[in-house]
């Protein structure tokens, strides 16, 4: 697996043989041409990071700051090892998700990835966390990548304004409502 854009373009990303579901390559690519206007000096959370992939994929197109919150860290740090320029611009935060986002709800983000394990239910807790410590910034997006068929609730403030679909994986990009809207 590698990044598919932005500096550090065809480096490798390291990845489990098994454990961690990587958002693919052309996955990552077609985020970014959707969002590839809010990348640049962005500070990014990167919820349930696995392998560090898709905050990886931001920093190397232009984002001032990724903060990871993963659990199980082995290959999110293997991968932060092979890109030593940018481990000033990183923070990970190893546990939980839960505990995760209460650790960082003093801070806002520009961009807010979260791509829980499927079939958990994960996503709606991740949201309601998100949305309860207020941690994207205005003008901020949430991409949610999650089960095709899963089901969530988003507050009355907050809407889905691009869904793609890749086989069983589906993208959600969710932004707030502006007052004038």
């Amino acid at each position: 697996m590698r990044i598919v854009g932005g500096k550090n373009k065809g480096r490798r990303i390291k990845v489990p043989k098994k454990g961690i579901r990587p958002t693919k390559g052309i996955v990552r690519g077609a985020i970014f041409n959707i969002i590839s206007d809010k990348a640049n000096d962005a500070d990014v959370l990167d919820i349930f990071a696995g392998s560090g992939a898709l905050g990886l994929e931001a920093i190397s197109r232009g984002a001032k700051s990724c903060v990871f919150i993963e659990k199980q860290p082995k290959f999110l740090f293997k991968n932060i090892k092979d890109f030593p320029l940018l481990t000033k611009k990183i923070k990970v935060i190893v546990c939980d998700f839960r505990p995760g986002l209460r650790k960082v709800n003093n801070k806002q983000f520009s961009i807010i990835f979260v791509d829980p394990p499927y079939h958990k239910n994960y996503m709606q807790d991740a949201l309601k966390l998100i949305f309860k410590y207020h941690l994207l910034r205005n003008k901020g997006i949430i991409i949610a990548e999650h089960y095709s068929k899963e089901k969530f609730t988003l507050p009355d403030d907050f809407s889905i304004f691009k869904k793609k679909q890749y086989g069983k994986t589906a993208i959600s990009f969710i932004f707030k409502k502006d007052s004038n809207d």
